[in-house]
């Protein structure tokens, strides 16, 4: 169940929409033909939507991945490693594929892992994967993601910033930075007077979608900033990068972090 695996060339509900992200150095059990169970490194914990009653739970122990097949076919689950850590997903000839997430009685909508031993930084790694909503609820981290805020921006103003059905740009005098949060990466507009050093700023960011739609998602915090990430019903690969105009209309990517349901 191991292999190389191009998302945007499988059927089953194995895209990014659909797909599973963990750490590297996870540890992978299959525990019958149809689901894996994920046991992650020390600090890694997953967070996410319950999907009976929507809200946050997290899982200390570890999750299953399972594939369900409703309608002809078969569904099975697969494993691609990768530099940027490994995915989970479900593939296969069946016509209407369901994959799961779990850890023990809760069944989650969405959510994903995130490192509680890590902080939040300026991203400098490339392959990280993107941030979620429900990671933001959790205090660990949003307690580190306000204290980096306010270490950015001191006494300096929020920009007026325009937004759009897909998409966020920043005035002059600001940027739109990648920034690591806990193991996953969130867009932040930024004064560019903070910024010390080189980094993969833009003015623009947003999400988009190989087959399907993914948006931009904002959560403001009270004061201080906000976080972008992305949602949808995205069937192919689903990314949030951050952009500079290059002229006549057209921009260029500074960075891009993969997006996953779960």
């Amino acid at each position: 169940m191991s292999k190389d695996h191009n998302d945007d060339e499988c059927g089953c509900g194995c895209g990014s929409e659909g797909s599973a992200w963990f750490p590297l150095n996870s540890k992978v059990q299959v525990t019958n033909e149809y689901s894996l169970s994920i046991t992650p490194p020390t600090g890694w914990v997953y967070v996410g939507y319950e999907k009976k009653t929507g809200k946050l739970k997290a899982a200390t122990g570890g999750t299953t991945v399972s594939c369900d097949c409703t309608g002809t076919g078969n569904c099975l689950p697969f494993v691609a490693t990768g530099s940027a850590g490994t995915t989970a997903g479900c593939a296969g000839s069946c016509t209407a594929c369901t994959q799961k997430q779990s850890a023990k009685s809760v069944k989650f909508e969405s959510g994903g892992y995130v490192n509680l031993a890590g902080g939040v930084n300026i991203a400098e790694r490339a392959d990280l994967p993107a941030a979620f909503a429900a990671m933001f609820e959790v205090p660990e981290i949003k307690h580190g993601f306000n204290a980096f805020l306010q270490k950015m921006y001191m006494d300096l103003p929020w920009p007026k910033m325009v937004i759009g059905e897909d998409f966020m740009s920043v005035p002059n005098g600001y940027s739109i930075i990648p920034v690591d949060v806990y193991g996953r990466v969130t867009m932040v507009p930024v004064p560019t007077a903070s910024l010390r050093t080189a980094t993969a700023s833009g003015t623009k960011t947003s999400c988009s979608c190989t087959s399907g739609t993914c948006t931009l998602k904002t959560q403001s915090i009270p004061f201080v900033g906000s976080a972008s990430w992305c949602e949808g019903s995205c069937s192919g690969t689903c990314t949030l990068s951050n952009a500079i105009s290059v002229g006549n209309g057209a921009t260029e990517d500074r960075y891009v972090a993969r997006s996953y349901k779960f």
